[in-house]
Order: structure tokens, then sequence, then C-alpha cells
């Protein structure tokens, strides 16, 4: 809707991210106590929302004004929340270095896309 690069950009990372979110929620259900069937369903259900998701916002493209602040949002608050006191939980330089390349990625891509 906003740009045919940054959709291919957020076609790619989501469809990367897919599976191993898949496998997460598969493992959070089986850790907690659940059977292969609830794991296989809940990994179902994430991708039925997501291909949803992707038809809502076809049929109804303004949507996308509020979808991306919204998603955006989410995003750096997991960041915040999850993932920074995680890197600085882990000992040694490997996790922190590893978050720091996904930074100098993310401008990468940044500096390289259109203005």
């Amino acid at each position: 809707m906003l740009s045919h690069w940054l959709g291919w950009i957020l076609f790619f990372a989501v469809f990367l991210h897919k599976i191993p979110e898949g496998f997460t929620m598969a493992s959070v259900m089986l850790a907690g106590g659940r059977g292969a069937a609830a794991a296989l369903n809940s990994a179902l259900f994430l991708g039925a929302m997501t291909v949803l998701g992707v038809l809502v916002i076809n049929l109804e493209p303004s949507w996308v004004r509020v979808g991306l602040p919204l998603s955006a949002g989410v995003t750096i608050y997991v960041a915040a929340t999850d993932l920074v006191p995680e890197v600085n939980r882990e000992p040694g330089l490997r996790m922190a270095l590893v978050f720091f390349v996904g930074v100098v990625v993310f401008f990468i891509v940044r500096l390289l896309g259109p203005g």
C-alpha cells in the first residue's frame, strides 16, 4: 500500500519470522503439557491469522494507516520488554553482538531503501 519495495521487505521479514514463531508457539504448548495436536493447531492458527490479516488489509487498504503503527508499536514493546533484558542477562558478548548486528542490518536496509 505504501511502496512495492516496502511490501517486499515486509513480506520476506514476515515469512522468515513465521517459521521460528510457529516452532515457538508449538513448543510453548508442549511445555505447558498440551499434546502434539494442540501444538500443531496453535501453529496452524497463527499461520491462518497471518493470512487473514493480509486478506483484511487487501480488502480494506485504508486500515494500513492503523495496522502499521499498531504492529510497529507492538514490535517495539516486545523488543524493549523481552529481548533487550534477555540480551543483558546473557554472559559474554555473543548475544549482544547478534543483537547489534540486527540493528546494523536494519539501518543498512533503511539507507538503501527509497527516500
